[in-house]
């Protein structure tokens, strides 16, 4: 705790120079539709949440989210080995399945996969917009929201003309990249597109040579049409059919070893949403539904192959009061997950399962934006059909100060995360599940400010934030009963805790900085009460993004770093398991657009350009230098 306060009190000593040797400037019109259930302003917000808008993914040229996800702040990456291998993401120190992630507004946590997403298969072409909001969300978003949001949008928004675009890439390890956008606007507006990436990818294992590629197809659809003037009807759809290879892992040695094994994967995002504006815009309403499909099967050469699914249906209303300064958001959701499992069955037990869920979500949010106030406070119960009933709440302020574009802001919460189908129920193998489980559940705040200097050019952050979790789910306890590992709600606390510094500098109308540094202390408690640290949290993360515009051509370069962080090596029967160190890493990404002429521009990236031999997860291999080269067209 002395050693977070320390380097508190040195950031703050940075920023108070900051304001001594800048003018302040305009506020910045940075808007979250996610950090509240009504959309905010940034400097009015009691929340920390970060955007990266569609200008920032074109000057990238990446095209896989993962990349631009090691640039924000809170986030850390891990991924088992190249592209199409799982990756998760974790936010301040929490679990990757404590994260919820919206698609167009859709929950898209996987049921069937722990009801986590999986970053791997989300490719960047259609994405127009993300949001990440930091922080304890479940009274506005539910279940999933223990730790935060990543809301991400494939919608354009405003009023851009009517367009087709199509890009095409081709680069290292027999990589190609293709995409087809076609924009109409007009009474009915129409977004469609599709995209297609094949890549023989690399070797994920130290040791051998079988290379494991990945295969995805994209496809993304939505309209929305102003059937009068207080009357919006829309929806949208994404569906991608992903194909991935990867290593096993012999009980003989513990690590990835090459093997012809691989998993198929459907995701399907769709809604339906109406909007209706009543009394001249000051009750609003909407009413959605919408569903999560999911199919998974893995071919690891047995003779049945290992197929989970899962399906997630949601009908929600949200009516929103809005007179002057005050806001008043109702929310009702009932959701039904359906989770189901096929395979091989074993002296262990049977692994055919089909499983189901519903729950009913009812929650109230007001705010109240004030010349030098914001506040807000919400709250939620969600009532569970076969485990415990869960509460939560969150209340928010932000403070306009005397110094112009100077806020001060925090917010203080409880949230909670419902136990897995596969913690509940089991999955394949040893694995049995506990029925018994009970919902995890974090109370946390964080306190911050943020400064906009440089006439609106300039903008600084820094946010201290704690978190302290209870009845976290262990899903890997071995029970001397049955022989076989289980889940289990552990006794002790988990404590994440840290801050967060943040700059976004436009130098000039041609050079632009995009800065960020995370602290994060992330302590449990093992099976003798003994405090040690979580796997995969580095304590030290930062990032770097600088962007240089010139007339017609656009250079950008990424860095990223990730501190020493622990992992856990499971070695052969009957050794115990044991804590390893992952070293430090640093990854520099540089891409390179030039305009040719109006309708063509010619595209260029390196990724990581200085070769860096890492590892995220423990015995998986991550690729080395690759290089790529395409034409995007506009007409």
């Amino acid at each position: 705790m002395s050693n977070i306060l320390a380097k508190t009190a040195i950031l703050l000593s940075l920023i108070s120079i900051h304001f001594l040797n800048y003018a302040t400037g305009e506020v910045t019109d940075t808007v979250s539709v996610t950090a509240s259930r009504t959309s905010t302003n940034l400097m009015s917000s009691g929340t920390s949440f970060s955007v990266l808008d569609r200008q920032g993914i074109v000057n990238s040229n990446a095209n896989s989210l993962v990349d631009l996800l090691r640039t924000v702040p809170g986030l850390q990456v891990n991924q088992q080995g190249s592209r199409g291998a799982i990756a998760q993401v974790r936010m301040r120190g929490a679990e990757a399945n404590q994260i919820l992630v919206l698609i167009n507004g859709i929950e898209a946590n996987d049921p069937a996969q722990g009801s986590e997403f999986n970053f791997a298969h989300l490719t960047t072409e259609q994405i127009q917009r993300v949001e990440v909001v930091r922080g304890p969300q479940s009274a506005l978003w539910g279940s999933d929201a223990l730790a935060g949001v990543i809301s991400i949008s494939t919608i354009p928004s405003g009023e851009q003309n009517s367009s087709l675009t199509a890009r095409a890439e081709a680069g290292s390890f027999a990589t190609t990249n293709s995409n087809i956008a076609w924009q109409h606007m007009g009474d009915t507006k129409v977004n469609a597109s599709i995209s297609h990436l094949d890549t023989d990818g690399t070797n994920i294992a130290r040791n051998g040579s079988e290379k494991d590629g990945y295969e995805n197809t994209s496809l993304d659809f939505s309209a929305s049409r102003q059937i009068t003037t207080n009357v919006n009807l829309s929806g949208s759809l994404r569906y991608v059919d992903s194909s991935s290879s990867f290593d096993d892992i012999p009980f003989s040695t513990g690590l990835p070893a090459d093997a012809d094994n691989t998993t198929e994967s459907e995701q399907i995002y769709g809604q339906i949403s109406l909007r209706l504006n009543s009394f001249e815009g000051r009750y609003q309403q909407r009413f959605s539904i919408s569903r999560t499909d999911t199919d998974n099967e893995t071919d690891t050469g047995t003779a049945i192959n290992a197929i989970v699914r899962g399906t997630r249906d949601q009908i929600q209303y949200q009516g929103d009061i809005l007179r002057d300064a005050h806001t008043l958001s109702i929310i009702a959701e009932y959701e039904e997950e359906v989770f189901e499992q096929r395979g091989e069955v074993f002296f262990f037990g049977d692994p055919n399962k089909n499983i189901d869920i519903d729950s009913v979500g009812i929650a109230l949010e007001y705010r109240y934006a004030g010349d030098k106030w914001n506040l807000s406070a919400s709250a939620r119960q969600d009532n569970n059909s076969d485990f415990d009933n869960a509460n939560s709440y969150r209340l928010t302020a932000s403070w306009q100060s005397p110094i112009e574009a100077l806020s001060l802001f925090g917010s203080v919460g409880q949230a909670n995360k419902n136990p897995t189908f596969s913690e509940r129920f089991g999955t394949f193998d040893t694995f049995q599940g506990n029925p018994d489980l009970v919902p995890e559940e974090s109370q946390a705040w964080e306190l911050g400010f943020r400064h906009i200097a440089l006439n609106g050019n300039l903008l600084t952050s820094i946010a201290y934030f704690d978190a302290t979790l209870e009845n976290e789910i262990n899903g890997f306890v071995f029970d001397s009963n049955t022989f076989a590992f289980t889940a289990q709600n552990i006794d002790g606390e988990s404590k994440r805790q840290g801050f967060e510094a943040e700059i976004d500098w436009n130098i000039s109308d041609q050079f632009s900085l995009r800065g960020s540094y995370t602290y994060t202390d992330s302590i449990a408690e093992n099976a003798v009460g003994k405090e040690i640290d979580e796997i995969r949290r580095p304590r030290h993360i930062a990032a770097l993004v600088g962007n240089y515009a010139l007339q017609k051509t656009n250079i950008n370069m990424s860095i990223s770093y990730s501190g020493e962080q622990d992992d856990t090596f499971f070695p052969p029967f009957p050794l115990p398991q044991e804590q390893v160190t992952l070293d430090s890493f640093v990854l520099v990404n540089v891409a390179v657009n030039h305009q040719l002429s109006e309708k063509i521009t010619l595209t260029g990236r390196i990724d990581n350009l200085l070769d860096e031999d890492y590892e995220e997860v423990f015995g998986f291999t991550p690729p080395g230098i690759g290089a790529y080269a395409g034409v995007r067209l506009t007409w």
